[in-house]
Formats: C-alpha cells, structure tokens, sequence
C-alpha cells in the first residue's frame, strides 16, 4: 500500500536526523534540544491532538458528504487554538514568565508544537479519506524538509533553538504541499456546531489525557536529569530515549495505521463482534513483528553503538537504550493491538488511568534510586511504567474480546525471539562493528524467519504456500 512507503521513509530518516543532530550539537546542546522537543510532543499532544483522533474516528469518505459540519467543526477547533495558543505565548514572553529555560528555546519549541499539531492533523485528514499519494506527499516532504533545515542549523549555529525552529519550517512547507489535496469547503463558523465539537471532546478526552501522561514522562525524565547531573548527561540519556521513541513510535503507528483500517471497516459492515476477533488475531501479527526487533535491536546494540551513534555518546547510549528496549517494545503493543479496543469501543477512560499510574511508577522509580543508582534510575523508572501501562491496557482489552488472541502462536514468536538471540549472542564484540552488525542482522532474520515458517506461525507457510501456487497456475 502506498500508506505504507511514507512510514519506512519517515523511520529511516528519523533515525538519521537524531543522529546528525545529536552529532552536530555535542551532549550538553543536544540535551537543550531534548528538552525542546519533549514540549513539542507535550504541547501537540496535550492541545491539538485530540482533534486528529476525533478525524480518525469520526471523519470519513462517507460523512465528509452526508455530515459536512464535522470536517467544519474540525478545522474551526484546530484553528482556534493554534491561534490561542500563538496569543498566549506571546503574553508568556511580553511579561516575562520564568520556564527555567531561555526564552527564544521556549517559544520554538511551543511554535514547533503546533505546528507538529497541524501536520499530524492533516495527516489523520488524509488517511480518513484514503488519500495514500496526498499522505505520503505530506510526510516524504515533511522529512526532507526536516533533514535539511534541522541538520542544516545543527551544523551550521550549533544552536538547539535553530534546530527546532528548522522543524517548524520543515512542517509548514509539507502543508503547503498538500493544500489542494486536502481542501474541504472553506472555513465556517456557520457550518462548525458546538454539539459536535463537544462530541468530540467528551470521546477524546480519556485518550488525549493518557496521551499527555506518556509524553510527560520523557519530558520529566529529562528535566530531572538535567537538573541533577547535567544538560550533557540528560542529552546522554535523551538520545537513546528520542530514536527509541521515533523507531519503535514509527513501528507503531505503521502497524496502527494497517491493521486499524480493516477492523473499522469490520466495525461498520459485519459488526462489533467481527471486529473485536480481528483485534485478538492482531495481537499475535504485532508481537511477530515487534519482539523480534526488540531483541535484535538489544542484540545489535555494541555493534551499533560503535559503528553509528557519534563518538560522544558512545558508552553511554548503548547503556541508557538496554534498559529502555523493553519500554520501547510494551508502547508499541500496546498502541497497534490493544489501543483498537478501546478506540472502536469508545471506552477510552482507562486510558487515563493506565497513563496515571505510570507516571507514578516513573516517578517513584526515578527519585527513588537516583541515589543508589545514580543516572541509571530514570531510564528503569521509564521503562516500568510503560510496561505497566501494557499490563494494565492488554487485562482490559482481553477481557473485552470475545476470543484470546492465538496462544500457541504467540507463545512460539516468543521461543523463536529467544531462539534468535541465543544464536546471535555468540556474535556481540566479535568482529569488527561493521562485520558484526550484517552478520547479526543476517543471521538472527534468518533464524527467526526460519522458525516462524516452520511453525506455521499465523499461518505463514501455509499463506506462502498458496501464493506460490497460484503463482505457478497463473504463469501456466
């Protein structure tokens, strides 16, 4: 699906615009612009991204004909606060409101929120539609965009406020590109109706809420950190923090993005019930694909600490990522197999509770090892509360599905992961890291891959089988 092509972009370049960035800045400006962006993610999340859920689940091919007031309500909200919000920061500078941060760093990273905000909006806009050429458009470009101007300032000023003013920029030019694409009718108080608008509130509202909990947690984290040791360790530590996040996030939202489409549909031609079996048979697809990333990824961590992390994190990055792997992982799950039951469901209250007891859990976990740890304590505080936040989602959602995702397959993707790593443990700080890394890679694919088809995992060989035949047919 075209959908798909702008996510294996967005996670590659991702990876590579952290990396440049952390490379040009050094460990101290890099935690600046930790901080920066951690209020980037907290400031869309908080304000505008329950409007891109509210697309997501209310706005559609069908409603954008029969329920025009919903795209109208929609763009009037976004509007609104993007301009409030602008309002506000303005009066926050003008009287001189002590952040603890300077003052221009504050006010890029409130701008670049919004406009994260306005892309991921419009993003959701396009995918409701199926509108897979205009979505991949606005998010090829966005990057792009971001690779240059955000790298570009890095290197050019060494200045963290530049960088995150680059992504801002990088945002309003993919917009631009996709303007006709994703034009409804124009903007309307008339149109727009306050009973939708607070619809959208009431369903979104659990889910905004839990959402700003988790992205408070890494913004936190860095804060305390930097207080406490340093900006150059909180940049240490925010580095691994940020790729995780942007490689397991992307991985995420890819699978959300595939696999959500086919249960709405569910949802809406053969009912709830046809749609909930789909959710239990997706849980075993994404831990097919997330566990045995995880552990590779953990696997691969010398060699890949060597041979791409910039030499001044080295050591530390490596470090602060094994603890945060499994975190990483359990965020992931629970975005693409269990957040569906809930989004379908509109029972999205537990999401705050979830979120809550997280953020408790990080926090007491965090300040209350600092002292024995040292550093260390924020990445294993951050880590426990995210999974505790699957543990506490994956009981709920399994108890509302009709049927248990499949045990025996999902038990096997957890042999075949740990199969894997043992065939590859051998390898680690063997070789020199460029060698290290391909014949990790290769060989734990390999495996795993070998494994999986030969337990007909989710029926892989029996699936394999049949394309291969109808292949053969169709040549004949």
């Amino acid at each position: 699906m075209t959908v798909l092509l702008p996510f294996v972009i967005n996670a590659g370049l991702n990876f590579v615009l952290g990396l440049l960035i952390a490379f040009f800045l050094g460990p101290a400006e890099f935690g600046r612009y930790a901080i920066g962006a951690a209020i980037i993610v907290l400031v869309n999340t908080a304000l505008l991204d329950w409007l891109k859920i509210s697309a997501l689940r209310f706005y559609s091919l069908k409603t954008r004909e029969t329920q025009p007031e919903i795209r109208a309500t929609l763009d009037l909200l976004v509007a609104g606060i993007s301009i409030s919000l602008c309002g506000l920061l303005v009066v926050a500078v003008a009287v001189g409101i002590d952040f603890k941060l300077p003052a221009m760093l504050l006010a890029a990273a409130v701008l670049a929120g919004i406009g994260a905000g306005l892309f991921d909006y419009h993003g959701a806009i396009a995918r409701a539609r199926f509108l897979d050429a205009a979505y991949a458009r606005l998010v090829i470009v966005k990057n792009v965009m971001a690779l240059i101007l955000m790298v570009g300032g890095a290197w050019l000023t060494r200045d963290p406020t530049v960088v995150l003013l680059g992504g801002l920029l990088s945002a309003a030019v993919s917009l631009l590109a996709v303007r006709r694409a994703l034009a409804d009718a124009p903007l309307s108080f008339a149109a727009a109706r306050k009973d939708v608008a607070w619809s959208f509130f009431v369903y979104a509202l659990p889910l905004v809420a839990g959402n700003a909990i988790y992205s408070l947690i890494p913004l936190l984290n860095r804060s305390l950190l930097a207080d406490a040791q340093g900006y150059a360790e909180a940049g240490y530590f925010s580095l691994a923090s940020d790729m995780g996040l942007r490689l397991f996030g992307t991985l995420g939202a890819t699978l959300e993005i595939v696999l959500l489409r086919e249960i709405i549909r569910l949802d809406e031609t053969r009912g709830r019930i046809a749609a909930q079996k789909r959710i239990a048979k997706n849980v075993l697809l994404v831990l097919m694909v997330a566990l045995p990333i995880a552990v590779g990824l953990w696997m691969v961590l010398p060699a890949f600490d060597r041979l791409i992390v910039p030499p001044s994190f080295q050591g530390s990055f490596a470090n602060y990522m094994a603890i945060l792997i499994p975190g990483f992982a359990a965020i992931t799950i629970f975005q693409a197999a269990f957040y569906p039951v809930f989004l379908i469901g509109k029972r999205t209250g537990i999401a705050t509770l979830a979120a809550l007891l997280g953020l408790g859990v990080n926090l007491a976990l965090g300040l209350g090892l600092a002292s024995t740890i040292g550093p260390a304590a924020y990445a294993f505080g951050q880590t426990a509360a995210f999974l505790v936040v699957l543990a506490v989602m994956a009981t709920a959602a399994l108890r509302v599905l009709p049927v248990l995702p499949p045990l025996r397959d999902c038990a096997l993707v957890v042999l075949a992961a740990a199969v894997m790593a043992a065939v590859i443990w051998p390898l680690r700080r063997q070789f020199s890291a460029p060698v290290e890394l391909a014949l990790q890679i290769s060989v734990g694919v390999a495996v795993y891959g070998a494994l999986i088809l030969a337990c007909d995992v989710a029926r892989c060989r029996t699936t394999a089988r049949l394309w291969w035949a109808t292949r053969r047919i169709g040549r004949s």
